[in-house]
């Protein structure tokens, strides 16, 4: 009863009988226990009948008592007790999983485009003007987004995800689920091939890419496509064969790879690479007799370049004089505006011979060639104007040298052999190329300069047109001659050492195109190997082969895959061949002959065909892939960020790589991921 005569129950006060004491049945019920400060008096019972109505008046205004009539009230309302906590800790959950998810499109969103994220921040007193790419970013989209305007303005909150150690977590988890997704694709593959080089980043240590190329069939949709995917870059401190194939073997433990699945190897023409005897690819065919080496193509084209290069002492003075050319030019920025004499810069510009490049030779002899007036001109006006003794001199004897009619003719010549090998090697730099493709564009280029032996004439006309337009003299200037010492034992000959017009073909034209020839049949015997051993699955050769040759050609190709082909192959290929006559008739390649198994929905029943077919796409023709990752290796690594870790450099690097494929990472389930791992905040749990 209050001072005014009401009377007021307490219903939370009870009587036990049993007991003859009075108790708190809302803190009996509902009292937090963990409280340090929580009291069992009135959950145990009271009988101080004196000092009883104090104690009540105490115990209605203790916070044990409030507290535990508040859940009291939730229960009653048929509320869950710690509901309005969950709603809290909800709200504050999506709020820094939004952020989180912000953070990650940013850093994506510049490892795809090469670009640092980091700056001075910290270093210095005025932290906004060395702030790096990713705060800026994150600044610039918090003038529009709401969620990390939110953030940033709020001077309170402390933790706002954006160190560089919240950074490097998020990049590492990014990079891993993106390997896990190539790893789950290749472990899913039949089979895969292992492609790998090196190259010295900035810092001069040894980093080798390694690629895996496999082949994914849909046959829900009845598609396949072939990939080469980039699993990192891996530092090698000893450089024998031996350091390479444990390197190969751990790099697959460490992704759960099995190595029996290895099916091909692409590597350069390097001897510890390719060596026959205790080369990598020997000591692989060892472990797995039937992963086939391959010599990447590209390398090999280019070596029969650097060959044809050196078959003669005029080719060779020919490219040195190219080059002197171009480095006479890009040393001065006052003489390469120099070709510039009309209003506009042209759009083609020399450009230098490298051996390493390759199509660089192309690129030179043709720029050069196009602005073959405009560089005399240049040099003419440089040696008759120029101030400085030493340009004078150098414009001048640049000019001799290139104002001859031997050199216009071997501008000509090699700007039509290095067009046909050009094509070439541009399209063997595909991903989706195959064996037989290459095969036929070799041949193609092989038939080309072949043709090239009766063009002489038409090579000398168009360089009398490019000559007649500066007023080069045609006949060769007369010179004493100069002829080789005749022995004693000598069989009598041509004796003569100088080269004039009428000896020019024999003796520069003819060898350059022999040489050509021959190099190009012989340095890709092995890829001719390869490739007979899966002819006989060609449709033509199918429809043409008779049932023995079908026969001893499948039993040989079973042999060699003995893991992955049965011989029943040899009457799937018959059946093949008697029930799809008609449809072979219209197929071109083995990559066409899978893509008939599958659109007739046969591969079960042509099992063997379709896992040989499969492993004839995943052979390698060159290591391009690993080319291009050296150039994005250059870019990421570079002169600023040369300290740069081999964890993040790895990490950066895939997801640029594989930017393309970035978007199947699942996102929403990183800021839950980085949330357990960082652990800021003791008490948060992300929403599911």
């Amino acid at each position: 009863m209050n001072p005014t005569g009401i009377k007021i129950p307490r219903s939370w006060l009870c009587y036990s009988v049993d007991l003859n004491r009075v108790y708190c049945e809302t803190c009996w019920l509902f009292a937090d226990r963990n409280n340090p400060k929580f009291n069992v008096n009135w959950i145990n019972g009271l009988n101080d009948w004196q000092h009883l109505s104090q104690k009540i008046k105490v115990h209605e205004i203790s916070i044990q008592h409030i507290n535990a009539v508040k859940v009291r009230i939730l229960w009653v309302k048929h509320q869950t007790i710690d509901k309005q906590l969950e709603e809290h800790i909800s709200i504050e959950a999506k709020y820094w999983r939004d952020v989180l998810t912000r953070i990650i499109k940013i850093i994506l969103f510049l490892t795809s485009g090469n670009t640092a994220l980091r700056g001075n921040e910290g270093k210095s007193r005025n932290s906004r003007e060395d702030e790096g790419n990713f705060l800026r970013a994150v600044r610039l989209v918090a003038d529009f987004d709401p969620v990390l305007n939110k953030l940033l303005s709020d001077e309170e909150t402390r933790v706002k995800y954006l160190s560089w150690k919240v950074q490097n977590e998020i990049i590492d988890l990014l990079a891993t689920r993106m390997r896990n997704i190539i790893c789950d694709e290749i472990r899913s593959s039949q089979c895969y091939t292992i492609i790998m080089d090196s190259t010295q980043d900035i810092s001069k240590t040894d980093q080798v890419s390694f690629i895996l190329r496999y082949a994914v069939v849909n046959y829900a949709d009845c598609t396949f496509e072939i990939k080469e995917s980039f699993l990192g870059f891996f530092t090698l401190n000893h450089h024998g064969a031996e350091d390479h194939v444990n390197l190969i073997k751990d790099v697959l433990n460490m992704f759960n790879l099995d190595l029996s699945k290895c099916r091909g190897q692409g590597y350069d023409g390097a001897a510890v690479m390719s060596g026959s005897h205790s080369g990598v690819q020997k000591r692989i065919s060892d472990i797995i007799p039937s992963a086939s080496y391959v010599h990447c193509n590209a390398h090999n084209l280019n070596l029969v370049l650097c060959d044809l290069a050196k078959s003669t002492p005029k080719v060779s003075q020919f490219f040195d004089t190219l080059q002197d050319v171009f480095l006479f030019y890009s040393k001065s920025a006052p003489r390469w505006a120099s070709l510039a004499l009309g209003d506009s810069v042209a759009k083609i510009v020399l450009k230098k011979v490298c051996t390493t490049r390759w199509e660089a030779k192309h690129k030179a002899v043709y720029a050069l060639k196009t602005r073959f007036i405009d560089v005399l001109k240049s040099l003419s006006n440089l040696s008759l104007t120029s101030l400085k003794t030493d340009e004078k001199l150098k414009a001048s004897s640049l000019k001799k040298k290139i104002e001859s009619y031997e050199f216009v003719l071997l501008l000509t010549i090699w700007e039509n052999i290095l067009r046909s090998f050009n094509l070439v090697s541009k399209k063997l730099q595909s991903s989706n190329i195959h064996l037989h493709s290459a095969c036929n564009y070799l041949k193609e280029a092989t038939s080309s300069i072949t043709n090239l032996r009766d063009k002489y004439e038409e090579f000398v006309n168009s360089s009398n047109i490019l000559c007649n337009q500066w007023g080069i003299p045609i006949q060769s200037i007369v010179r004493r001659r100069i002829y080789s010492k005749r022995f004693f034992d000598d069989v009598d000959g041509d004796r003569r050492l100088d080269i004039t017009s009428e000896n020019f073909k024999v003796l520069v034209f003819l060898p350059i195109i022999d040489t050509a020839i021959v190099q190009l049949r012989e340095r890709f015997n092995s890829l001719y190997e390869v490739t007979n051993r899966f002819d006989f699955l060609l449709p033509q050769n199918i429809l043409m082969f008779c049932e023995k040759d079908i026969m001893k050609a499948a039993y040989d190709f079973q042999l060699f895959y003995k893991d992955d082909i049965s011989t029943d192959i040899i009457r799937q290929i018959l059946c093949l061949k008697s029930m799809f006559n008609d449809t072979l008739k219209t197929k071109c390649d083995i990559k066409d002959l899978l893509q008939c198994i599958l659109d007739n929905d046969v591969a079960s029943t042509y099992n063997d065909i379709l896992s040989a077919c499969i492993i004839f796409i995943t052979l390698p023709v060159t290591v391009a892939a690993a080319e291009r990752s050296f150039s994005k290796l250059k870019i990421i690594k570079n002169y600023l960020r040369n300290s740069i870790s081999q964890d993040r450099l790895t990490n950066i690097s895939i997801l640029n790589i594989e930017r393309n494929r970035t978007n199947e990472i699942d996102v929403n389930c990183i800021p839950r991921i980085v949330s357990t791992r960082i652990k800021i905040f003791g008490y948060l749990e992300w929403a599911k």
